[in-house]
C-alpha cells in the first residue's frame, strides 16, 4: 500500500468511527427518552442508523479531502518528520478510543490513567 492509499484508509476509518460514535450517542438518547419496546424501537433504531450513516458516508466523500489535507498538514508541522500522517492518525484513534470506551462501555480512560500516575 502506498502513502496515498494509507491516508485514504485512515480518513475512512476515522469517519466510520466518528459516525458510529454519533450513532451510539443518539441511540442511547432515544432509549433514555422513548419508552417504547419491541418492533417500534427496532424501527426507530434502524431509521437512526440510516439517518446517521448515509449522510456520514456522503460527507466522507465530499469533505474528507479538505479536512484530511488540513489535518495531515497540521500533524506534519507538529511532528516535523516524515511520520506526520502516522502521528495524526494515532492521535485521532486515541481520542476515538477514549470516546468509545466512555460512551459504549462506561469506562473513563482519563480517570483510570490518573489513578495509574502517582
Amino acid at each position: 500500500m502506498n502513502k496515498r492509499q494509507l491516508t485514504k484508509f485512515a480518513i475512512y476509518a476515522i469517519a466510520v468511527l466518528c459516525a458510529a460514535l454519533i450513532n451510539e450517542f443518539v441511540i442511547k438518547y432515544v432509549k433514555k427518552h422513548i419508552h417504547e419496546q419491541g418492533y417500534l424501537l427496532v424501527l426507530i433504531d434502524m431509521l437512526i442508523v440510516v439517518l446517521i450513516f448515509a449522510p456520514a458516508f456522503a460527507l466522507v466523500s465530499k469533505y474528507t479531502k479538505k479536512l484530511s489535507k488540513a489535518y495531515l498538514k497540521t500533524s506534519k508541522k507538529v511532528s516535523s518528520s516524515k511520520n506526520g500522517n502516522l502521528l495524526g492518525f494515532t492521535v485521532a484513534i486515541i481520542i476515538l478510543f477514549i470516546l468509545f470506551a466512555y460512551l459504549r462501555h462506561n469506562i473513563n480512560v482519563i480517570q483510570d490513567l490518573k489513578k495509574m500516575i502517582p
